[in-house]
């Protein structure tokens, strides 16, 4: 059960849709907060000589909206959380708090322009601005992260026979393990032929998609696909779809377009694996799939 709740909370996780895409995530924050507080004056609040109730609202949630553009672009550029394709119910908790935090701060620092009547830089205030940051602006996030549970809890049942068969039998016992050297020789990638799904050229390096666990991870090595594919030979089902590109057929669901050139669609994958022109005839003879 342990292990089960520790994969659950650090496997791949749909991002919360305001930090996926910070502009609308700012616009939805301070458009709900103004109408949550102007509908509920939750804060129980005053104008003052210089703005009315209204105005004071909007210009405080005006700066809870482009602190949460700023704040998710930022966090974006920070390598824990840069990749969407390894965002975990981890990350997506922290960042939500970090978020909330820099709304509070944003408040509190603001507030000497916007309503200086107000007794400033007192911790009685920072407390204040901190909580009305996370009672309020908490519940957009909220929101968003609850119909993305909702979607992993649903998407996982709608697997559990497989879930269960896999966790029975994982890797098949007769399979042996695949090394890949790195041009270096001094790291070295393993895994099982049936935990494979494809591996793609990324300038100096090759990142491999892999099953693990019931869940696809990135493992990447220092080396050339070329050299990748010659050390993948005698492996019948690996096929190289595209100078970029390995691909494990026996994990192709699907196939779109002509004999230009394929999209391929894997198992338990969005992304779409092309297959060029010149390797079409060959990849129909491996895999006779219809479109």
């Amino acid at each position: 059960m342990e292990n089960r709740f520790y994969h659950w909370i650090t496997g791949k996780f749909p991002q919360n849709y305001l930090i996926k895409y910070p502009l609308r995530g700012a616009v939805i924050v301070t458009l709900f907060s103004f109408l949550f507080t102007m509908l509920y004056d939750p804060l129980n609040f005053h104008g003052n000589q210089i703005f009315s109730y209204p105005q004071l609202m909007g210009l405080y949630c005006l700066v809870a909206g482009v602190t949460v553009y700023l704040l998710t672009y930022f966090l974006k550029l920070v390598p824990y959380f840069h990749s969407e394709e390894e965002w975990t119910l981890v990350k997506e908790i922290l960042s939500i708090l970090i978020i909330l935090f820099g709304i509070g701060l944003g408040i509190y620092f603001s507030a000497s322009l916007i309503d200086p009547q107000t007794p400033q830089w007192t911790f009685h205030n920072f407390i204040g601005s901190q909580t009305n940051a996370y009672l309020i602006g908490s519940l957009p996030f909220l929101f968003s992260l609850i119909i993305n549970i909702s979607h992993k809890v649903h998407h996982r049942s709608t697997e559990s026979t497989y879930s269960t068969e896999i966790e029975a039998n994982p890797v098949d016992i007769a399979e042996e393990m695949i090394q890949i050297k790195s041009k270096l020789k001094k790291e070295t990638l393993e895994f099982y032929p049936s935990q494979f799904l494809y591996a793609e050229s990324d300038g100096n390096y090759v990142v491999f998609y892999l099953n693990e666990e019931n869940e696809i991870r990135k493992k990447t090595i220092r080396n050339s696909i070329s050299q990748v594919e010659q050390q993948l030979t005698g492996q019948p089902y690996f096929f190289r779809t595209h100078r970029s590109f390995i691909v494990n057929l026996e994990k192709v669901t699907g196939k779109d377009g002509n004999t230009s050139g394929y999209h391929l669609n894997l198992e338990g994958l969005s992304t779409e694996i092309p297959v060029s022109r010149q390797n079409v005839a060959k990849f129909d003879e491996l895999f006779p799939l219809k479109a």
